[in-house]
């Protein structure tokens, strides 16, 4: 390919792109229809995720709205140019408008698959599947900076090749099942890929809050990286007693509990719960390979499932989640049946440790050794506790 003609064709869309575009037609379309009203009310509804992406992206977000609504598929733009102060635009403008009309823009989760020259990436929409050659500089740029798992971008054919059109999101720690799992938070109706493309055409704007996240890091330990991973299925009954040889059994209101014998700790959390009532099993672990070895253990005990789980998702897209919807999400009812109420000594250590932590963090951060032993008097922290907890926080900070 002739990736230096490619260039030159980018180069002159995004020059006409900007003088039709961004200093014309997103102003004038959001005059139109109370659009402008709508995209205000939209974006207001998530005030307290946009605040943490900064206002001057905001602003960006919302002109990437505006040229979604213009140029999406049944978007306005047939409808606009028809206007007559689109009239008033030279021939080379009012061809590259009727261009666009023909394909129409769209938003994409996707992965870099390719990289065959500068700039140029071939990507593939991890919803559609389908791969596409993307010119992006500011790709570039973001993946030199850090390791990106995930981009959501606004893309636009050139007739050469796709750009991107406005912010470019990239993501440390989210993959295709944790936006999979966002779309079903935002709306429970939302089943596979089709209808998580289709939502996000409907209304893109929770998908642009998930910016607010984007940061976050992948949470590894050791070797296994930290991801909620869960299976439900219906099962008639079961036998309690074929489960005593690997797992530890407990029972409370009508659930039974089964741990993993030798993964039930941390980090992998493999536990299998049955709900009498419901006839319900579900296999919940917190790593990939505790999810493995849980459906090993059980094909060991005579029941068969899947190896691919119904559910994947970051503890970084939990916090994202809870921070953009202002909900924590409940992925196992059944968990809060078994968890014990800390006793009394526990808790007072509990509130110790906080007022240690709000003592030595401020430290840390300003550069300077904390006095160990005297903020652990203060804090009313035993001297050895104080000791062991901050050589943990130590490692952590290196």
């Amino acid at each position: 390919m002739n990736y230096r003609a490619i260039i030159d064709v980018c180069s002159e869309n995004s020059r006409i792109s900007k003088r039709v575009i961004d200093d014309f037609l997103i102003y004038y379309a959001a005059n139109l229809n109370n659009l402008e009203k709508q995209m205000s009310r939209e974006f207001d509804a998530f005030r307290h995720a946009s605040g943490e992406i900064g206002e001057e992206r905001v602003n960006r977000l919302k002109a990437q709205y505006l040229a979604h609504r213009i140029f999406r598929e049944e978007g306005l733009i047939r409808n606009l140019l028809n206007h007559a102060e689109l009239k008033r635009l030279t021939a080379e403008e009012l061809k590259f408008l009727r261009e666009q009309s023909e394909q129409p823009w769209r938003f994409s989760f996707s992965v870099i698959v390719g990289e065959p020259e500068k700039d140029f990436f071939l990507m593939e929409d991890v919803f559609s599947e389908e791969q596409f050659l993307l010119y992006s500089p500011g790709v570039t740029d973001t993946a030199r900076e850090r390791p990106v798992r995930l981009w959501f971008n606004l893309i636009n054919y050139n007739g050469a090749c796709w750009q991107s059109y406005g912010p470019i999101a990239a993501y440390n720690s989210f993959d295709a099942d944790d936006i999979f799992f966002f779309a079903t938070e935002l709306d429970p109706v939302v089943e596979d890929e089709e209808d998580v493309i289709l939502h996000i055409w409907k209304d893109p704007v929770p998908y642009m809050m998930l910016l607010s996240g984007s940061a976050l890091p992948v949470t590894n330990h050791k070797d296994d990286e930290l991801v909620s991973v869960l299976a439900e299925y219906d099962l008639e009954s079961i036998n309690s007693k074929v489960f005593d040889k690997n797992f530890t059994k407990e029972y409370s209101g009508e659930v039974y509990r089964f741990m993993l014998k030798g993964w039930e700790e941390h980090p992998h959390f493999s536990t299998v719960y049955y709900d009498e009532s419901k006839k319900i099993i579900l296999l919940s672990a917190f790593t990939e390979r505790g999810f493995e070895r849980l459906v090993e253990a059980l094909r060991e005990c005579g029941y068969d499932f899947p190896d691919e789980p119904s559910l994947r998702v970051h503890p970084t897209m939990l916090i994202t989640v809870e921070k953009i919807l202002g909900k924590e999400p409940e992925l196992n009812e059944y968990e809060k049946l078994f968890r014990k109420k800390p006793d009394k000594e526990s808790e007072a250590m509990l509130e110790n440790l906080n007022k240690f932590m709000s003592m030595v963090i401020p430290e840390i951060n300003a550069g300077r050794k904390p006095d160990i032993d005297a903020m652990a008097a203060k804090a009313g922290l035993d001297i050895k506790s104080a000791r062991d907890f901050w050589n943990q926080i130590r490692e952590k900070f290196e």
